[in-house]
């Protein structure tokens, strides 16, 4: 299991692959992630991930969302 600084340091590396050129509200998510006083809505950054990107992610990328989601959801 991820520690939660473990969790927000590949979240952040995920926005930044996937959604640094595509989502509007890509600085927002990135200054979420980097306070750990903040609950992270990783729902809706996995949603953006979704919506903004439609690049066939990689199984390792597919089970660090899957991973993610359960630890925040």
């Amino acid at each position: 299991m991820l520690t939660d600084e473990q969790a927000r340091v590949l979240l952040k590396e995920l926005i930044e692959e996937y959604l640094k050129e595509n989502d509007p509200g890509y600085d927002h998510m990135i200054e979420v992630v980097e306070n750990p006083s903040r609950q992270i809505p990783f729902r809706g950054i996995l949603e953006g991930i979704l919506r903004y990107n439609k690049v066939q992610r990689t199984q390792q990328e597919l089970e660090l969302m899957n991973d993610l989601l359960y630890m925040y959801e």
